[in-house]
């Protein structure tokens, strides 16, 4: 077996998952940081980041896989085919709500994860929220007669205001996830349930 396909251990998978994290946390603040910052906040030191991530590239296409894996995670978590639209939509923006800092990362600043296969798929996780977003039309539930695309951009940017509102302001989860569900309603003509 190559150690390309061989089991990681307990250390080396968690050692991977601090550095994921710490560049989360360290990137969403400061797209330019240089990687000693994140060895300094992931508690490593900057050789055993390079033996992870040999370069800043495989840190990213790293950070955008791993941030794809949690959006699609949280997606499935919301059962967009389920029930009425704007409950599924609700249930969508509730799941992604705590990707906030990765959500920072994907909309806050395009460029941080710009690779080609991070955007498509990107698209591809998203497909579930179009399909969600012309079901409602379809049916009615949605009256907006913004294009689906708008609709999708604005909900993305709701969560990341929400999140930054939760994280920096004096906003409670409560009061920031209302404040998400309100807005997304308006946008898409829906009535929000509180």
């Amino acid at each position: 077996m190559s150690s390309e396909t061989a089991p990681e251990s307990g250390t080396r998978a968690r050692t991977r998952r601090a550095i994921l994290d710490a560049a989360v946390e360290v990137l969403s603040q400061n797209a330019a940081a240089p990687l000693s910052d994140i060895a300094a906040h992931a508690e490593v030191g900057r050789s055993t980041l390079h033996r992870y991530y040999p370069e800043r590239d495989d840190l990213i296409v790293a950070l955008g896989e791993d941030a794809l894996d949690k959006l699609s995670a949280a997606q499935i978590r919301a059962r967009p085919t389920e029930g009425p639209a704007d409950a599924a939509l609700r249930r969508m923006s509730h799941e992604c709500f705590d990707l906030g800092p990765l959500l920072g990362l994907i909309y806050g600043d395009p460029q941080a994860l710009s690779n080609e296969a991070f955007w498509v798929r990107l698209s591809t996780i998203d497909a579930p929220l179009f399909e969600l977003l012309e079901r409602g039309r379809a049916d009615g539930t949605f009256s907006s007669t913004l294009k689906v695309r708008w609709v999708r951009h604005m909900l993305w940017w709701c969560l990341l205001t929400g999140w930054e509102s939760f994280a920096h302001e004096d906003y409670s989860r409560t009061e920031a996830i209302e404040a998400i569900d309100e807005t997304v309603a308006r946008i898409t003509g829906a009535t929000a349930a509180h």
